[in-house]
């Protein structure tokens, strides 16, 4: 659903072009999702990314909802929305409506909790308000996900670190929440894209944002969340889209190839280490980037990182 019910477009974002090829579709309606659930005979989640779902009018955001009674028993509804939309007494009214359907997930578009990224962004938020709504939604019962970024305007790493902690706080009594990690780009015809080429805007480099987002998702794991995506889904529009910034067709596995060599250089500095056989691409892969990264942490050598790797799976280098 891209862009439908946004207040306003933030300076990076072009969501026709992130979902193009993913079929997303600003006509879709009620009837086409219930025909397309009538096709399953079990449990589906059905979900609504793109847009700010629960700003959508009164009566089409009902109507949305009620398609889910077209889907077999167990299913459930999981949406992305703006903190905003939970604010004051409709978002009372809102919460209220939501308990009335079998709600998977509601995921939070919280780019960053820094006031002036924010600013810098065009969005104006309030980063106390998007708190009060994590808590307000949390106590009532919903399961939540948060959709952060990196590299904005006018963010840095430490910044973005205290975002993670401050989100994190707001979890309790062993509740987890779902994460999304989105690093910054600059996309064709967007506000930032004219920032960029003003001079006014400098994305990360890939290397840094594949540093941050590795050190970012370690730190949220091990902080309450469930990291469930990294980086924008690869897509041929997305590809054309990009101007400028951390683009990489398989990020989110650099990311984990970061936060892997991180974690097994804090907990045991000097080897050796054992890796999970599942685990062993974010070694291997892309070059051997876990090995060198694992090497250049511990300062050792590539050799003397293979050596103290233990799974069958490695393949030393000739």
């Amino acid at each position: 659903m891209p862009a439908r019910g946004c207040g306003r477009r933030c300076v990076y974002c072009d969501q026709r072009a992130i979902t193009r090829d993913a079929g997303g579709d600003g006509e879709l309606t009620p009837d086409s999702v219930r025909a397309f659930l009538s096709r399953y005979s079990e449990p589906v989640e059905l979900c609504f990314f793109g847009g700010s779902f629960a700003r959508l009018e009164r009566g089409l955001f009902t109507r949305f909802l009620d398609a889910i009674k077209s889907a077999p028993p167990g299913s459930s509804v999981t949406f992305s929305s703006y903190p905003g939309d939970f604010e004051g007494e409709y978002g009372e009214e809102t919460a209220e409506i939501l308990k009335k359907y079998p709600i998977g997930t509601i995921e939070l578009g919280i780019p960053t909790l820094d006031p002036d990224a924010l600013a810098s962004c065009g969005r104006g938020d309030d980063p106390d308000a998007a708190v009060r709504v994590v808590e307000f939604l949390r106590d009532a019962g919903f399961h939540l996900g948060v959709q952060v970024m990196i590299g904005l305007p006018g963010q840095t790493d430490e910044s973005s670190t205290r975002d993670v902690k401050r989100l994190a706080s707001l979890m309790g009594g062993g509740m987890r929440c779902d994460f999304r990690l989105y690093p910054c780009l600059v996309l064709k015809g967007t506000e930032l894209e004219a920032m960029f080429l003003r001079g006014e805007y400098r994305p990360l480099a890939l290397e840094d944002a594949v540093r941050t987002s590795g050190m970012l998702l370690s730190e949220a794991e091990s902080s309450g969340f469930d990291a469930i995506r990294v980086g924008l889904l690869e897509s041929p529009s997305l590809k054309e889209s990009v101007t400028a910034g951390p683009y990489h067709p398989a990020f989110g596995e650099l990311a984990l190839s970061e936060k892997l060599a991180l974690e097994l250089s804090h907990e045991n500095p000097s080897g050796p280490w054992r890796i999970e056989r599942r685990l062993i691409s974010r070694m291997t892969g892309h070059g051997r980037r876990g090995i060198k990264r694992l090497a250049e942490l511990t300062g050792m050598t590539v050799r003397e990182v293979e050596s103290k790797l233990s799974t069958s799976a490695l393949i030393k280098c000739s």
